[in-house]
């Protein structure tokens, strides 16, 4: 359930996303262009991933200081949907969006369709993904966001869920707990 403690956002703006007319998700190999959170996600998944997969219940105490940019997502509506189990709530303020215990489908288009397509190709085939969301369009607030994400499940279940990590990549960082990855 939506709570306005949890998600605090603007009634009076709209969602971030207000002026994309579209997107994607793109990876990134290079572990230089990462964020530190990033690598953090990164090590994090590497010491709990059983087969490639973070086992459901997976602790996310390591991941402290960056849970109010993580989401957990579990399947559902075979597989065509994915509902937001969490949604961090400084996701939810960057955003100006809360999703908590919604459904991706009930996203404002173009992130709908975007996020649709990545967890359903993350769902046929379930791995560690490191990459930025980069919109097209005028007036956004945040046009590229970086991501981390990992699978929740087991080899013998499949993918039930993923845990994801996401910031806005224009936000002032803190050098000391974040660094931006050289653009060029």
């Amino acid at each position: 359930m939506p709570s306005q403690y949890l998600d605090d956002i603007d009634p009076d703006n709209p969602p971030h996303v207000a002026g994309s007319v579209g997107g994607n998700i793109v990876e990134i190999a290079d572990p230089g262009r990462w964020y530190r959170a990033q690598h953090d996600f990164k090590a994090w998944f590497d010491r709990h991933a059983v087969a490639g997969f973070l086992p459901p219940g997976t602790p996310i105490d390591r991941l402290a200081r960056h849970l109010g940019h993580v989401h957990k997502l579990e399947v559902g509506r075979d597989g065509e949907d994915f509902r937001y189990r969490i949604y961090g709530n400084l996701i939810a303020a960057e955003a100006n969006m809360r999703m908590q215990g919604r459904w991706v489908s009930e996203l404002p288009e173009p992130t709908r369709g975007i996020f649709l397509a990545h967890y359903r190709a993350l769902l046929a085939a379930p791995r560690l993904f490191i990459g930025e969301l980069r919109y097209v369009g005028d007036a956004m607030s945040h046009p590229v966001w970086y991501r981390a994400e990992a699978p929740i499940g087991m080899p013998e279940t499949g993918m039930l869920g993923v845990i994801v990590l996401t910031r806005p990549t224009d936000l002032d960082e803190d050098p000391e707990t974040e660094s931006p990855p050289p653009r060029g």
